[in-house]
């Protein structure tokens, strides 16, 4: 496994988090009229999900796992009991908002995800913990 590769992947993950906390406005009416500013904030959560479904499928090649899409990789970690129920069913919902933001960007409503963007970010976080001790468990 490449340790070096995840690493850096992780912290992409994480300015991207930080981008979007620094950036993010307070009220959902700012948020809507953010323009291209807040096309930014969605392109960081792109990419920081991107970013994160990379670095599993990096730890998915290493242990000969043997998939060949997002949802497959998690399947099959999730199979092989290297991920739970838990992070499963939040990096499910991941590869679902990814699938959005890359290819039905325009069917994004600002409402609901000014609303749910904090929780879009702890799923991110988890994701960072589990790749984190993945790593150190790998030492």
């Amino acid at each position: 496994m490449k340790k070096e590769e995840i690493g850096y992947r992780i912290k992409l993950i994480e300015k991207s988090i930080q981008a979007i906390r620094t950036s993010f406005p307070k009220t959902q009416e700012r948020f809507s009229k953010m323009g291209l500013a807040k096309d930014g904030i969605y392109k960081q959560l792109e990419f920081a999900i991107q970013n994160l479904l990379d670095a599993l499928n990096e730890i998915s090649s290493s242990l000969e796992l043997g998939a060949v899409s997002y949802r497959g990789i998690i399947e099959n970690l999730h199979k092989e009991k290297i991920i739970d129920d838990e992070l499963k069913e939040k990096l499910d919902f991941l590869v679902q908002l990814r699938d959005v933001l890359v290819y039905n960007y325009d069917i994004l409503n600002d409402e609901i995800a000014f609303k749910n963007m904090e929780e879009y970010l702890q799923f991110l976080e988890e994701g960072l913990k589990f790749l984190t001790s993945f790593l150190e468990g790998e030492g």
